[in-house]
């Protein structure tokens, strides 16, 4: 019997490695654009600071899918070290210009910048695991993977309070965009990160080579472009959620009990990846792609209780219920985009679901605080549950679209071999 799980996973060869390297490639996740925010805000104030903050996001919505199609054609290693030393010399050169105090249009190009040069890790990571493991051990390597970006986000914050508390912000910057750095150059010289990418060098010659260069498979299909909406649905919702807490406990004067409430969302979020990776259903069973709804209700169900929530006690409890209901969905995207994307468009699909990721949590923040400045906190603690439905209506969208695909497929196979020479013919 195939052995699965965190332990046959974590005692795969090359795996530890490639774990260390990415979480190190990943620091900046939880740390960059809480510190961004200060920084900048003390220098120029609160807008330019959400205008860099903004820009730095949009940089990573903008090319993370450009250097995705990079690593499926064989330049992830190249795109690893080029762009693991370019960022960390535009997060040198923002820190230097915020403070040289250059002019705030100057700044924000310079945090633009610096998302943008964000390596591709998750491109590299993610299309790798598929050929690397057996087929048991790739949805465990995926909710590693989201396990490993929850505990960023539980740790991050109270490493950049660390440098916030000590008056040095930009250190801070500095410091996690080394890790960046480092873990990056690392994963581009491991043994599978190499293979994998002579092996989709190779495949792209090969296609270019051919006397009629047969032309690149069709990526945003309707039901990718589906599964790309219940992403941003979801991450909406997150957004918002993120913006509002703190904002709501900063109001009353208790900012901590914001920061501890995000927490509980984080572990939450932690728990739930480790028991949907020991009771997720059987494809057999239940279909990936009907997985997803049930999920998907479930997250809304409990969304629900938000504007229930009395207390910082029961606030924690809410978010942490929160954090394990959407953590099923959040690697279902991942399966689901290994299965519907082309082999040779894997890493570009992964980019494209942090780019919905990045967008509706940019979305999320910003309607967070339109309904706050409009309607004030009661509305806005309600309002966020749309954006779950939304998630949840395009999930169903997107089950019966690949049910439609397969049942065409079906007949088209069926209808094949009814027209060959030998059906209806019995072998002796």
């Amino acid at each position: 019997m195939q052995e699965t799980g965190y332990r046959a996973f974590l005692s795969t060869r090359h795996v530890p490695s490639i774990i260390a390297s990415m979480t190190l490639a990943r620091l900046p996740m939880g740390i960059v654009t809480l510190i961004l925010v200060l920084f900048v805000s003390v220098h120029y104030g609160a807008a330019a600071s959400g205008m860099a903050t903004a820009a730095f996001t949009a940089g990573v919505a903008c090319f993370g899918p450009v250097f995705g199609r990079l690593v499926d054609k064989g330049r992830g290693p190249l795109a690893l070290r080029i762009l693991g030393v370019a960022e960390l010399v535009a997060i040198l050169g923002l820190v230097g210009g915020v403070m040289a105090e250059i002019h705030p249009l100057a700044v924000v190009a310079c945090s633009f910048a610096a998302g943008a040069l964000t390596p591709p890790i998750a491109g590299v990571t993610r299309s790798l695991w598929p050929v690397m493991l057996d087929i048991g051990l790739v949805s465990t390597a995926y909710n590693f993977e989201v396990l490993i970006v929850d505990l960023i986000y539980v740790m991050g914050p109270l490493l950049a309070s660390l440098f916030i508390a000590a008056g040095i912000p930009e250190w801070g910057l500095i410091a996690a965009t080394v890790g960046c750095t480092v873990g990056s150059l690392s994963l581009s010289m491991l043994t599978p990160v190499k293979t994998h990418a002579a092996r989709n060098r190779k495949r792209a010659l090969s296609r270019g080579d051919s006397t009629a260069a047969l032309p690149r498979p069709r990526l945003l299909t309707l039901a990718i472009g589906l599964l790309l909406l219940v992403c941003l649905g979801k991450m909406c919702y997150s957004g918002w959620l993120e913006a509002l807490i703190p904002l709501f406990y900063s109001n009353q004067g208790t900012a901590l009990l914001g920061s501890i409430a995000i927490s509980a969302w984080s572990v939450g979020a932690a728990f739930g990846v480790v028991l949907f990776n020991r009771f997720q259903p059987e494809p057999r069973t239940i279909a990936i792609h009907k997985q997803l709804p049930l999920f998907a209700a479930v997250f809304l169900a409990t969304t629900i209780l938000t504007p229930l929530a009395e207390g910082i006690a029961s606030m924690c409890v809410v978010m942490f219920a929160i954090g394990m209901a959407g953590a099923p969905c959040d690697n279902l995207y991942y399966q689901l985009s290994g299965l519907l994307a082309p082999e040779e468009r894997q890493a570009e699909m992964f980019s494209w679901l942090n780019t919905a990721t990045s967008v509706g949590v940019s979305s999320g923040a910003f309607f967070a605080g339109c309904a706050v400045e409009a309607s004030g906190f009661d509305a806005a603690f309600s309002l966020p549950v749309l954006c779950a439905l939304a998630s949840l209506i395009f999930a169903f969208a997107l089950m019966i679209r690949i049910g439609a695909e397969k049942r065409q497929c079906h007949r088209k196979t069926k209808g094949l071999k009814s027209h060959h020479p030998d059906a209806g013919h019995t072998s002796n």
